[in-house]
């Protein structure tokens, strides 16, 4: 991935999650593409061994993928890869919700998840161009690595909707917890890896 392309990637899914109550929560209600756009930047950034993938070089559709073994950087390697000017971005509030969510997830995805799942981080159409099938190529590119590989996958939404669409990619809701904050429910979800079917 060329550094362009990591812009392209953090701008895409900092529209494509501007309707997501997380991210609007952290945003005080308000949300920032800014604020967002440097976060993401940041975190494929961090994330060296990622697989990132997109339906084009204009990237109206984004995935990104963590591999078994691979360590989701914390708040702390956030802020030392973006100094001070990222937290100043971010504002103190905003970066204190994020090392509260990012605790809580974690936490959760150790009930589910073990070293030999990856981990789907995150995946977003652009607003415009959602409902048009933008994401479903990536999915599929996925799902047949995930069978190539024999990993099990991960993930984590926060939209109810999302479960029926993940459930269409054969993963099964493991957890919903109501959080404390935000008025937002945490959906835990989990695609076993080939040969390694659970009951659910």
């Amino acid at each position: 991935m060329q550094p362009e392309d990591i812009a392209h990637f953090a701008d895409t899914l900092s529209d494509g999650f501007g309707m997501y109550g997380l991210f609007r929560f952290i945003c005080n209600g308000n949300y920032s593409h800014r604020k967002m756009q440097m976060f993401w930047a940041v975190t494929i950034a961090l994330n060296k061994g990622a697989i990132c993938i997109a339906d084009s070089k204009d990237a109206n559709s984004v995935l990104i993928y963590l591999p078994p073994g691979s360590k989701e950087p914390s708040i702390a390697d956030y802020l030392k890869a973006g100094g001070l000017k990222m937290l100043f971005t971010l504002g103190l509030r905003s970066a204190l919700k994020l090392l509260w969510f990012d605790d809580l997830s974690q936490r959760v995805a150790k009930r589910h998840k073990t070293d030999k799942d990856g981990y789907l981080m995150a995946f977003a159409t652009r607003l415009s161009k959602q409902g048009q099938h933008y994401g479903k190529p990536l999915m599929e590119a996925l799902l047949s690595y995930l069978d190539s590989t024999g990993e099990g996958c991960y993930l984590e939404t926060l939209k109810e909707g999302n479960v029926g669409l993940y459930g269409h990619f054969s993963f099964c809701p493991v957890e919903q917890l109501p959080l404390k904050k935000g008025g937002l429910t945490l959906y835990a979800m989990y695609r076993p890896g080939k040969g390694k079917e659970k009951e659910y």
